[in-house]
């Protein structure tokens, strides 16, 4: 999916693989506590990096932060909560989080409760934290190189599947 970068070094266009989500939405809650961490299935995240290597495409690989609120993250200052968004942004962006997206979380936690693997790949549509000297976000909505780098990595843990456990040759 699309995201929004919080580090300086994630550019517009680059991809983004999430280790593991801040749970900082509401979905995740239904299905285990707060303190069960939301990370991804470590065979898919490893196919996804070596997917973005292979095509030598810019990629970041680490914690990343999923919300509710899209105008949350975009235009905090509208919110009647916007001193509370700014601190925990802030926060997040120094304890490293690469991105900011809407789904991340969830998935995780869903697929562990279901005992299913999730990854997550993300383009970095843009960094909220550097805007264009005109104040206007330098934005990226190319989802190309995403989409083959999704497939690829999908590609790849097929063929390591079947490595692994050949009755899934068949």
């Amino acid at each position: 999916g699309t995201s929004g970068a919080m580090q300086e070094g994630v550019a517009p266009g680059d991809l983004v693989v999430a280790t593991a989500a801040i749970r900082d939405e509401g979905t995740s809650r239904q299905y285990a506590p707060l303190e069960f961490p939301a990370v991804a299935d470590l065979t898919v995240t490893q196919a996804l990096i070596r997917a973005a290597e292979d095509a030598g495409i810019a990629h970041h690989v680490g914690v990343v932060h999923s919300k509710d609120s899209f105008y949350g993250e975009v235009e905090p200052e509208r919110m009647p909560v916007a001193e509370d968004l700014h601190r925990r942004w802030e926060a997040w962006r120094r304890m490293g989080a690469l991105a900011s997206e809407m789904e991340a979380a969830t998935l995780f936690i869903v697929a562990q409760a279901l005992r299913c693997r999730a990854g997550c790949l993300l383009l970095a549509a843009a960094n909220v934290e550097y805007e264009r000297p005109n104040g206007k976000f330098i934005v990226t909505e190319d989802v190309d190189q995403l989409a083959r780098v999704a497939v690829a990595g999908l590609h790849q843990l097929i063929k390591q599947d079947r490595v692994d456990s050949p009755r899934l040759a068949t």
